[in-house]
C-alpha cells in the first residue's frame, strides 16, 4: 500500500516521501481501516517537525483524523459494537496515521457513519465540528439569544462555530482577515463580521454588545488575539481555548477574571475517549447528524486533493492560504 512516510523530521515539503509499505497490524484499542478521506491539519506540519504534543518517533506516517471502511480489529477494542466492515470516523492511531491507503484508528473515540454521507463530508464533520460542538454545548453551556464572538471564524473550527451558534440562537460576531474571509464568514451566516485587520476590534465588539462584552468567546488564535478577547468577556462569560495559531500563548490575570466574574475554560476535544468521556463525542455526533440532514450545517470544504498532493495542501495550509477545509480523498 501508498503511505506518505516521515523518516527524518523536519519541514514537511523535504521530509515527506511517498512509498511502498506493509499494511498496519492493529494493536490493543485500535483497528485498521481502509481509507476514503483525510483531513488537512496544521498539526500535521507540527507533527513532521518533531514540536507536535503527540511524538510518535520515526518512521511514521502523519494524518491525525480519517474516514474508512474497518478491516480487521485488535484483540481488544474500546468499542465493543465496532466491527469489521463499519464506516467510521475517528483519530488515527500513529504512527500509522491517515495518509496512507490504509492506517490505524483508535477504537475509543470511533464513530460509526452512514453510507449516505460523503466521506469529505464525514471527516470535517468529525473532528472539525465536534471541536466546535463539544466547545460551545459542553464546554460553555451556550445557550439562546447570548452573544458569541468567533475569531478565525473563516477556518474549519471557526466556521463550525459560527454554523453551530446560530443553530443554538446565538448572535455571532465573526472576525477574520480580509475580503475574502469576511464574505465567506458572511456566507455561514454571521450577523456580524470584523476585520480585525482594519478594525479596532474592542471598540467594534463593545459597540455592538452596547458595551456589555460577549457571553461565549470562540478562541483558536491566542496571542494578542486571547488577550484582547479577556477583555470583551460580558459578566458570567465563557471564554474557550480552542489553540494557539498566533503562535504565543496569552495569559489571564486571576485578577481579570474574578473582578469581570467569567470564566476560562480549555478544550482538548481529542482527549475526551481517553480520559471516560466517550459519551460527550456520541451526543456531538447524534447532534451534528440530525443537523447535517436537515441542511442546517454544512461542512466548508476549501478544497479536495489526492494523496499524491498532501505535500501541496499543508504548503497552503501553512501558508495561510485556504478558507475552511482541505481534505484529502483516497478511496471509497
Amino acid at each position: 500500500m501508498r503511505a506518505w512516510r516521515i523518516h527524518e523530521l523536519g519541514h514537511h515539503k523535504d521530509a515527506l516521501t511517498l512509498e511502498d509499505v506493509p499494511e498496519p497490524v492493529p494493536g490493543p484499542d485500535q483497528a485498521r481501516i481502509k481509507v476514503e478521506a483525510v483531513n488537512v491539519n496544521f498539526a500535521d506540519i507540527l507533527l513532521c517537525q518533531g514540536v507536535y504534543q503527540d511524538r510518535p518517533g520515526v518512521p511514521f506516517t502523519p494524518g491525525l483524523e480519517a474516514v474508512g471502511v474497518v478491516e480487521e480489529i485488535g484483540e481488544k477494542t474500546a468499542a465493543d459494537d465496532l466491527r469489521v466492515g463499519d464506516r467510521v470516523a475517528a483519530m488515527c492511531a500513529l504512527p500509522a496515521g491517515g495518509y496512507a491507503e490504509k492506517a490505524l484508528i483508535r477504537t475509543d473515540g470511533a464513530v460509526v457513519l452512514d453510507d449516505e454521507i460523503p466521506a469529505v463530508d464525514a471527516t470535517v464533520l468529525y473532528t472539525t465540528y465536534q471541536t466546535s460542538h463539544v466547545a460551545l454545548h459542553h464546554r460553555a453551556r451556550i445557550e439562546t439569544g447570548e452573544w458569541l464572538l468567533v475569531h478565525a471564524a473563516a477556518g474549519g473550527v471557526g466556521s463550525a462555530a459560527v454554523q453551530l451558534g446560530l443553530a443554538a440562537g446565538a448572535t455571532v460576531i465573526a472576525t477574520a482577515g480580509g475580503a475574502a474571509k469576511t464574505a465567506a464568514c458572511r456566507e455561514h451566516g454571521a450577523q456580524h463580521v470584523i476585520d480585525y485587520r482594519t478594525a479596532d476590534l474592542y471598540k467594534d465588539v463593545m459597540e455592538l454588545t452596547g458595551g456589555r462584552g460577549v457571553d461565549v468567546a470562540f478562541d483558536p488564535v491566542g496571542g494578542a488575539t486571547g488577550d484582547l478577547t479577556r477583555r470583551l468577556m460580558a459578566w458570567e462569560g465563557r471564554l474557550v481555548v480552542i489553540g494557539f495559531a498566533a503562535g504565543d500563548i496569552p495569559m489571564y490575570p486571576a485578577n481579570h477574571i474574578l473582578v469581570k466574574n467569567y470564566s476560562v475554560l480549555g478544550l482538548h476535544w481529542a482527549a475526551y475517549a481517553q480520559n471516560g468521556g466517550r459519551h460527550v463525542v456520541e451526543t456531538a455526533h447524534r447532534d451534528l447528524l440530525s443537523l447535517y440532514r436537515a441542511e442546517t450545517i454544512k461542512p466548508h470544504v476549501h478544497r479536495t486533493v489526492a494523496l499524491d498532493e498532501v505535500p501541496q495542501a499543508l504548503d497552503d495550509l501553512e501558508g495561510r492560504q485556504i478558507i475552511g477545509r482541505y481534505v484529502v480523498t483516497v478511496g471509497g
